[in-house]
């Protein structure tokens, strides 16, 4: 306790004395500079930067000497917002400055000598298969062709059923390799491939006896990968190129086309429309409606243009 009749200046050194005192002021001190150091940095009224000539009603002398006292350290503003500003409108001049030049020495219109050896040479254009128009009375009714997709779409079922039931008979032969182009083409078509190669190269020698190929068995396609049917599909094609089309191979496409899984890559999509673009040429080529191989034909074409979605190749 402080007595009435201590003098007042030992009161006060009495009241600074105390530690609670002092932490107090320490307080006040730091949040007064803290309050100085705001408006400084926002250019507030009272800082004596903008309008202000006073801080706590002094005058901006005394403001001035007051922030200096308070602040930590001296209160030099070096670099202002506008200061900040400038530094940076001049790099963007220093940076911009050769590419002005540089777009400066360009022309307004630039030519090129073109070389006309070059332009002059030929074009290579890709026309888009068509098929060939068959003769009037060679084409399937529509009626037909809507019985023909029911019925193989019901033979699509019964093959997807088989397959997933696991019940697979084994074939009655031994399967060659996926990749043995040869041993399957004796297993389709016998020794009559090599029968018609010798006939077509026109030699007098004795030709060998003929040696039936294997008809297309579920028991044998089932058994087949789906990469084996198309390897298949696109030797059959290649073997119809060379020798024509047979009835032999015509049961062989109606296998593969009804063990073909959708959805068809983009490569067996294009070799099923090569093999219906021959089968197409093959038809109009034919001399009479009473050919053998004319159904045949027709039901080839049918199945790649309605069942696998090829529209530009049905026949209507």
């Amino acid at each position: 306790m402080v007595r009435s009749d201590t003098p007042c200046s030992k009161v006060g050194w009495l009241l600074l004395s105390s530690p609670a005192v002092i932490s107090g002021l320490l307080s006040v001190s730091r949040c007064r500079m803290l309050s100085v150091h705001l408006e400084v940095f926002l250019g507030l009224p009272g800082t004596g930067f903008r309008g202000g000539t006073t801080l706590g009603g002094r005058p901006r002398e005394v403001a001035t000497r007051h922030r200096m006292v308070l602040s930590p350290c001296p209160m030099r503003l070096e670099i202002s917002f506008v200061d900040t500003f400038s530094v940076f409108q001049a790099k963007i001049r220093a940076f911009s400055s050769p590419l002005r030049w540089e777009a400066r020495q360009c022309k307004a219109v630039v030519t090129v000598d073109l070389e006309e050896h070059k332009l002059n040479k030929p074009i290579a254009v890709v026309q888009k298969q068509v098929k060939a128009t068959a003769p009037k009375g060679f084409t399937p009714s529509l009626e037909s062709q809507q019985n023909l997709m029911a019925s193989f779409s019901k033979l699509r079922a019964h093959i997807a059923t088989l397959r997933a039931s696991g019940k697979i008979p084994r074939p009655p032969i031994v399967l060659p390799g996926i990749k043995k182009r040869e041993e399957w083409c004796k297993l389709c078509f016998g020794n009559s491939f090599q029968l018609a190669l010798l006939k077509q190269s026109s030699q007098d020698s004795m030709q060998p006896q003929l040696i039936e190929g294997q008809q297309p068995l579920l028991s044998i396609l089932l058994n087949i990968k789906q990469k084996g049917i198309e390897n298949l599909l696109e030797w059959h094609a290649q073997w119809l190129e060379v020798l024509g089309f047979s009835e032999a191979q015509g049961r062989w496409f109606y296998a593969l086309l009804a063990c073909l899984e959708k959805p068809l890559t983009p490569e067996t999509c294009s070799q099923i429309r090569h093999i219906a673009m021959m089968c197409a040429k093959i038809r109009a080529s034919l001399e009479t409606a009473d050919h053998p191989h004319l159904s045949q034909l027709n039901v080839i074409i049918c199945i790649v243009a309605r069942y696998f979605c090829q529209e530009d190749l049905v026949d209507h």
